[in-house]
């Protein structure tokens, strides 16, 4: 633990840890935390929480480099290559699109349905129906 709170303390560390999640060869914070010495579980929440803007930052660099790596992958693939090319593009694509939601994500446009209870009046007295009406985002308004 103690290990852990002189990283903490360490102005460098979180750009290193930068590096090291965005490099050629990139690292996972598990390889990160088992090189430095560090308690896994407490490192990964110390870097995920107090520097939470850095990893997703980091998290988007990797999303760049599986989809650069997918269309890689599909643009080598032969015709007897093509189901394991499939399986790999996707997979790397559906783990960007954790990654980076924005630019790799499926965004479906948002169409909230919201029940509207209507009154109608006939001779019998008052019937209430409901229907369902389509609400757009405020954004698209």
């Amino acid at each position: 633990m103690a290990r852990l709170e002189d990283v903490k303390r360490d102005e460098g560390a979180p750009s290193e840890v930068f590096r090291l999640l965005t490099a050629d060869e990139p690292m996972t914070l598990r390889q990160i935390a088992k090189e430095w010495g560090l308690p896994k579980g407490r490192f990964v929440e110390w870097f995920t929480t107090e520097h939470a803007s850095l990893y997703d930052a980091a998290l988007k660099v990797l999303a760049v480099d599986l989809g650069h790596g997918a269309k890689e992958i599909l643009d080598g693939a032969t015709m007897e290559s093509v189901p394991l090319a499939k399986l790999q593009s996707d997979g790397y694509l559906k783990l960007a699109s954790k990654w980076d939601r924005k630019r790799y994500g499926e965004e479906a446009d948002a169409v909230r349905v919201t029940p509207v209870t209507i009154q109608i009046a006939n001779l019998r007295g008052a019937v209430e129906v409901v229907t369902p009406v389509a609400v757009l985002p405020e954004e698209t308004i």
